[in-house]
């Protein structure tokens, strides 16, 4: 199985189950008919609809030890903020509590809770004015702009903008943050996660690993700067762009976050995007795969790892490094001579001669557009005496600053990628290795 195929199994895999969806919607209804038939409040109702993860259809299952879902209703009423919104939102708790199924009903900040079973739901009421929504506060009667309904349509409207992979990228970040956000600490979530997703998601790429991988690294490059300066990111609401959604947050808040990310890629700068190293980042739901194939070259042709990155025909590159460490990863497509095309991973699989390979490189939006030059390696018996080892340095040669290159000569091969500006070499990936029998 490929890995966008584990990458899909894995979206299926962390969706809420069909019984808690049914669940989920009986109760949304239960709730929202009740409010819209109650004797006094129905003067009140004006509207209600699901709102949040359900209704983005951005939702996953629960962690392991909480059996409870959270779900989002809004109640548009015939308030406006002229009233204490301390007092609207007393008033729906109220009228929650006249039904026996409603009595946990709790006031919060901006809401009301109902703990009912494994569903934990959020009541909002709001009040309009002129042709804006606003959201209380009970502990201080005022109210702020909001929009559920705008942010449901961006939701929407970002997805179909990204054919259909917005909104399974937020489920995969979702599942990321909950299985790495440290106990007390508080990671961007929700509307806030969603946006900044949003505003990093790569251009040009349809498979989730590269998606991911894009969005890792625009992420560090958007916010990495203002962090280490100690302050913390501004993130335009998308619908009401007056509004900073990343106003609640600490700095100790996004320097976790940063670092949980940053941490992410180092496994995968080392380890390469294998099943192995996403089951690291995303957890032990994620599938194992089938694993590394196992060499059927002999000894003579599939050169050790280390004697391969120190053979006398690799060039010592021509360009001074800036780079520290590699911060670009590299991905191959295998075209197989029966015409197939496969995703391999870095020391993966020995695949045939005949094979064209087209190698690109992830990167950040920093780097999009800049040179990339590849150093390309040739080991093993066939390709010494064809007189071919290689080891220069090449130009991009497919879109993109892609590398393409065909299997000739059976052995251990790899090839490395550079990002050049201004005659100097700015970030650089590991090495890639083929195994060609």
């Amino acid at each position: 199985m490929s890995l966008q195929k584990d990458f899909e199994s894995f979206l299926s895999d962390i969706e809420p189950s069909s019984s808690i969806v049914q669940l989920t919607s009986a109760a949304q209804n239960n709730l929202r008919t009740y409010l819209d038939g109650h004797k006094e409040y129905a003067d009140v109702c004006e509207n209600t609809f699901l709102s949040g993860s359900y209704a983005k259809h951005t939702a996953i299952r629960p962690a392991k030890d909480d059996d409870n879902r959270d779900v989002d209703i809004v109640v548009e009423t015939s308030h406006d903020t002229s009233s204490n919104s301390a007092d609207v939102i007393i008033e729906l708790r109220d009228a929650l509590l006249d039904s026996s199924r409603y009595s946990s009903a709790h006031l919060q900040t901006h809401s009301v809770g109902i703990n009912l079973s494994k569903l934990d739901i959020d009541v909002v009421p709001l009040a309009l004015d002129g042709t804006n929504w606003f959201i209380g506060n009970v502990d201080d009667g005022s109210w702020s702009k909001t929009d559920p309904k705008g942010h449901l349509e961006w939701s929407t409207q970002t997805n179909e903008e990204h054919n259909g992979a917005y909104k399974p990228t937020v489920k995969i970040l979702k599942w990321w943050r909950r299985g790495n956000c440290p106990i007390g600490e508080r990671w961007p979530k929700g509307i806030t996660l969603e946006k900044i997703i949003a505003d990093c998601f790569p251009e040009d790429v349809s498979r989730y690993e590269d998606i991911l991988i894009g969005v890792f690294q625009n992420i560090v490059e958007e916010y990495e700067t203002d962090v280490a300066m100690g302050l913390v990111p501004q993130i335009e609401d998308p619908k009401i762009p007056e509004n900073d959604l990343a106003s609640s947050y600490s700095l100790s808040d996004f320097q976790g976050f940063i670092e949980g990310i940053e941490s992410a890629l180092e496994i995968l700068n080392e380890e390469g995007s294998t099943n192995a190293t996403w089951r690291k980042i995303l957890g032990d739901r994620f599938p194992k795969g089938a694993g590394p194939a196992s060499a059927s070259l002999s000894k003579a042709c599939l050169l050790p790892l280390d004697e391969a990155l120190h053979v006398a025909h690799r060039q010592t590159p021509p360009w001074p490094i800036s780079a520290r460490k590699p911060s670009l990863i590299i991905a191959a497509d295998v075209a197989f001579p029966d015409g197939h095309i496969e995703r391999i991973t870095d020391n993966d699989s020995v695949i045939p001669k005949e094979c064209s390979i087209d190698y690109r490189v992830c990167r950040s939006r920093a780097l999009s557009g800049l040179p990339v030059r590849w150093e390309v390696v040739n080991t093993g018996e066939e390709a010494y005496k064809a007189k071919c080892p290689r080891g220069e340095f090449e130009t991009s040669n497919i879109p993109q600053g892609g590398r393409h290159e065909e299997t000739a000569y059976a052995g251990r091969h790899y090839v490395k990628a550079y990002v050049i500006k201004k005659g100097r070499c700015i970030a650089f990936s590991k090495e890639f290795f083929i195994n060609v029998e």
